[in-house]
């Protein structure tokens, strides 16, 4: 069972996500998982939740 204890929330243009999952398959060395944000506006707000640490700080800090 995989633990995703790492979450963060990003707006996405349009068309932005496949760029974002292409960076996650590359640079993660963890477990990753990806959904719609329930509480945003649909198709622009994301959660991203992470199983590595290295993994969350990395995309932070590549989003910024």
């Amino acid at each position: 069972m995989q633990v995703l204890d790492y979450k963060t929330q990003i707006k996405l243009n349009y068309g932005e996500l496949n760029q974002i999952l292409d960076w996650c398959e590359k640079n993660c060395v963890g477990n990753y998982k990806y959904m719609e944000d329930p509480n945003g506006s649909m198709y622009d707000s994301w959660v991203f939740l992470f199983e590595n640490e290295r993994d969350y700080v990395a995309f932070i800090v590549w989003k910024q």
